[in-house]
């Protein structure tokens, strides 16, 4: 079967590991942690995070408790920052770049 968006709902960390190919194929996952304790999510949100990282893929937090993985060419828009996303907004762990300044004295 065919599709493209998959709706996830972890409930052990075991579960990631079949994640990933939904990730290596190029699927829009929905992963809803809100039944997860703290410790757990930290544990599934970093998994996650390093695999998409891979892939050059973006991850978003559109609720409390709710990331969805995107593929690297999709475009999206969410609504609470009224912006619309794409590409070349560049990865979302993506830092500015640090101009150290020298002291320049006498």
């Amino acid at each position: 079967m065919e599709y493209d968006i998959v709706f996830l709902n972890p409930t052990k960390f075991e579960d990631c590991m079949k994640y990933v190919s939904y990730i290596k194929n190029d699927k829009i996952m929905h992963i809803n942690l809100s039944e997860v304790e703290e410790k757990l999510k930290q544990r599934i949100l970093d998994f996650i995070s390093g695999a998409i990282f891979i892939q050059e893929g973006k991850i978003i937090n559109p609720g409390k408790d709710i990331y969805c993985s995107l593929p690297k060419n999709c475009s999206y828009y969410l609504e609470k920052n009224e912006k619309i996303k794409s590409e070349s907004d560049g990865l979302y762990d993506e830092e500015p770049e640090i101009i150290p300044k020298y002291y320049q004295g006498v």
